[in-house]
């Protein structure tokens, strides 16, 4: 038997919808059935489930009050009072009320006369406690017994006062739906305001009084008449629904929807997040010529579970593929190159020691990430990515915020700062272009720097320095057993053709013979036979996939699956003196390194165009080399002197110039002693202290282990529903257009034939005259024919 209060009838709110109580079971589990109310079908609960789903609020009890007849009473949904509230004057009258018709309750032969209950109040003053002091009138105290609970059951919500709680009628029909057109003609547009919605209904009203003077009825005198009316009934119906009509879906979910968690994870490298920001300051291109370059692009990869940063760059590249192959390859690779490329730099090993192979990378939904390329680059190392929500910023709030820490700590502090935006820096005097001192490879060594002094504070979040947590948690460090096939597995991917000549791509020619000599054949014995040329000694071809750095036109590096296990293999390019070029006042070479910098691919075609535009020849080395040299002394003098809106192409021209800090390392690491073949990895047994360093597993890249078919160019992101629309509506315009042509066509071969039907002489009469009688059925079926 069931000791819960259940009476049969007891309304409640469960996940399948409104049910009843029906009855019990005197079973063993005692079980209790429900019916629902839409279609009256029981089912069963225990009174441990029930328990379970009242404490969970999965379902709750409707309450249900009976009046003196026995029928029951809708009762109010007023709120509990709040802490707030105790005291207060509603309070007062909420328990008077509530002890006065407790008490009834409890009174032999009660009754409800308005006489009698004018002595019963009087009498109950008596003994009430002061603090119930609201004067009651016998009809207020008649309403109270009647419509809030029945005995036994009245809560003290339901003697809360509903004056001026309830919405009332003040004016008349036409009115109130002119005032709902109104809140509908606000909620539709985005430019329209209250001022707007308050015309509207004042051309409503106007225009029904002159209706009805015309028709010799009354005018409408009550409405209202101040726009403060409109825009609080406006501002009652703000929800998502009106914003996202009014404004847009997004808009409609940053402003109330739930900001959900961040993802975590509970080991280092588990989920690395890669993001782009425009960084907050200018920089120079160098000491002697003071070029301002303007804000450059920063792309920053870093762990979620410990907040140490694996990598950054730096560049006036556009957020591309290139950001994000060339900041992966920072992650995967040792930072042991700060104490050699930046000796200025206290280098501290355990401050950083953020890198290895990490499982999954965390991307926006920017397109060079949703780039086939990237894609298939992922695929190839083991890389499993997830894209956040488009246009969610907040899913990746833990970036969000280190880019901000970054500002305060760095590129709000040194010259050319861009703290505010263009309106508050006109207010303070400042120009960040003229302040701009900075150059593009000291403020990599202050990046670094800053980093390293982020990595030894303690993290708010985190209760440690993120580096502490780093060296803590990380227990195994996926690594590459070569990291030179990243230059290979990292970067653009293409499909051309290999012939004799070697590969032609992007108006460039990529060439080794030796090389060619060697996989032409067994690559071309696996394409199709319908694809080879059917001269003897025509040239074997073709197609294969390459991979291709935006920023080195050198070389590329085209798959060869004829090999066991397949391979990358390097094509240089043909025209290497015009790639390198030549040294020309220092332009082409870096002092520190005395190593050419390679042009690249975007570099390229502007040489290539600003000669054909400007009829320089560009056949020779010499003429090529006087082309772009003639660029380079154009973009120095278009970098400042016109906007930076006109200069973006000789701002980036100049800053492909200087290279990178990746290029300093091999030459500023000090020489090894053993070949990489004589390393063997090993595991480190356990210390006593267990600090044992983290042990390095050697991670076999999945290039080799994919299928032959896997290694085509993958999908990119497929259309949404208004691109499915869109080609669906032009394939419907496209037959459309066909079948008109058609019928057009039809027509003036009926034509024709007619002519040749009346033709005098024609040595085919009969036949023309039977083809001249053909109905369209069969013009159409002879032109389908035909």
């Amino acid at each position: 038997m069931s000791k819960l209060d259940l009476k049969v009838g007891d309304r409640f709110d469960m996940p399948e919808g409104p049910a009843r109580f029906y009855e019990e079971w005197d079973d063993t589990d005692s079980t209790l059935w429900f019916a629902k109310e839409a279609t009256k079908k029981r089912f069963p609960l225990t009174e441990l489930e029930l328990v379970e789903m009242l404490d969970l609020g999965t379902a709750r009890r409707i309450d249900i009050f009976r009046g003196r007849d026995g029928k029951p009473r809708s009762c109010n949904d007023n709120p509990e009072f709040g802490p707030d509230e105790e005291h207060s004057p509603d309070a007062v009258r909420a328990k008077t009320f509530q002890y006065l018709v407790r008490r009834w309750d409890n009174t032999p032969d009660a009754k409800l006369g308005k006489t009698w209950l004018g002595k019963f109040i009087v009498d109950a003053k008596r003994t009430q406690p002061a603090h119930l002091n609201w004067p009651v009138k016998p009809g207020r105290l008649y309403d109270a017994i009647t419509q809030r609970g029945e005995p036994g059951n009245r809560p003290l919500r339901l003697f809360r006062s509903r004056r001026g709680k309830s919405q009332r009628k003040r004016f008349g029909r036409f009115v109130d739906n002119a005032i709902l057109e109104t809140i509908d003609f606000y909620w539709s547009l985005r430019p329209r305001t209250h001022d707007d919605a308050y015309a509207s209904f004042r051309a409503k009203i106007a225009e029904e009084n002159a209706r009805r003077r015309v028709a010799g009825e009354k005018e409408i005198e009550k409405y209202p008449r101040r726009s403060e009316t409109i825009r609080r009934r406006i501002n009652k119906t703000i929800n998502r629904d009106n914003w996202a009509r009014k404004y847009s879906v997004h808009e409609a979910t940053m402003k109330f929807s739930g900001i959900k968690d961040s993802p975590s994870a509970d080991e280092p490298l588990e989920i690395v997040i890669m993001d782009h920001t425009r960084a907050d300051s200018w920089t120079v291109l160098d000491t002697a010529t003071g070029l301002p370059l303007g804000r450059p692009t920063l792309t920053v990869a870093f762990d979620i579970c410990t907040r140490v940063t694996l990598g950054y760059l730096i560049s006036y590249e556009p957020a591309s593929v290139y950001s994000a192959v060339t900041t992966l390859k920072r992650v995967v690779r040792s930072k042991s190159y700060v104490q050699h490329v930046f000796p200025d730099i206290d280098y501290a090993p355990d401050a950083w020691d953020g890198w290895g192979f990490p499982r999954t990378l965390l991307l926006d939904s920017g397109w060079e990430f949703k780039s086939p390329s990237f894609q298939d680059s992922l695929r190839d190392l083991g890389i499993e990515p997830i894209w956040s929500p488009v246009r969610r910023p907040t899913y990746k709030a833990i970036g969000e915020r280190f880019f901000r820490t970054l500002n305060m700590k760095l590129f709000h502090k040194i010259p050319g700062a861009v703290p505010f935006g263009p309106t508050e820096a006109r207010l303070h005097d400042l120009e960040p272009r003229k302040e701009a001192t900075i150059p593009l490879g000291m403020l990599d060594e202050l990046i670094h720097e800053t980093i390293q002094m982020y990595h030894l504070e303690e993290h708010s979040t985190l209760g440690e320095a993120p580096a502490s947590a780093w060296k803590r948690r990380l227990k195994m460090r996926r690594i590459i057993s070569d990291n030179h096939s990243l230059d290979a597995l990292l970067g653009r991917t293409a499909t051309v053709r290999l012939t004799r000549k070697g590969v032609k791509f992007r108006r460039h020619t990529f060439h080794d013979a030796a090389v060619v000599s060697r996989i032409l054949g067994p690559m071309s014995a696996r394409a199709k036979r319908r694809d080879q040329s059917r001269s003897p000694v025509g040239s074997a071809r073709c197609s294969a996939k390459i991979r291709y750095d935006d920023l080195d036109a050198s070389c590329v590096r085209i798959w060869n699956d004829a090999e066991k296990p397949p391979r990358w293999e390097t094509l240089p390019n043909r025209d290497r003196k015009f790639v390198y070029g030549v040294n020309i006042d220092g332009a082409q070479r870096d002092p520190r390194r005395e190593l050419p910098i390679p042009i690249s691919f975007w570099h390229a075609d502007q040489i290539r165009e600003y000669a054909e535009k400007n009829r320089i020849n560009f056949r020779t080395d010499e003429e090529k080399w006087v082309a772009r040299n003639r660029l380079r002394a154009k973009w120095e003098k278009t970098a400042g002197l016109l906007p930076l809106r006109e200069t973006k192409d000789a701002i980036r021209g100049l800053a492909q110039s200087q290279g990178t800090f990746d290029q300093l390392v091999t030459v500023k690491s000090p020489p090894i002693a053993i070949e990489p073949s004589q390393v063997v990895f090993a595991t480190a047994p356990s210390t006593p202290s267990g600090m044992e360093r983290a042990t390095l597993i050697p991670q076999q890249v999945a290039a080799y282990e994919r299928e032959e078919d896997e290694h085509f160019q993958p999908k990119g992101r497929g259309a949404g529903k208004k691109g499915q629309a869109k080609a669906a509506r032009t394939r419907r315009e496209k037959a459309a257009e066909a079948a008109e042509e058609r019928a057009g066509q039809a027509v003036e071969n009926a034509k024709e034939r007619a002519r040749k039907a009346a033709a005098p002489d024609s040595a085919s009469r009969t036949k023309v005259e039977v083809e001249a009688k053909l109905d369209r059925a069969d013009i159409d079926k002879y032109l389908d024919e035909e």
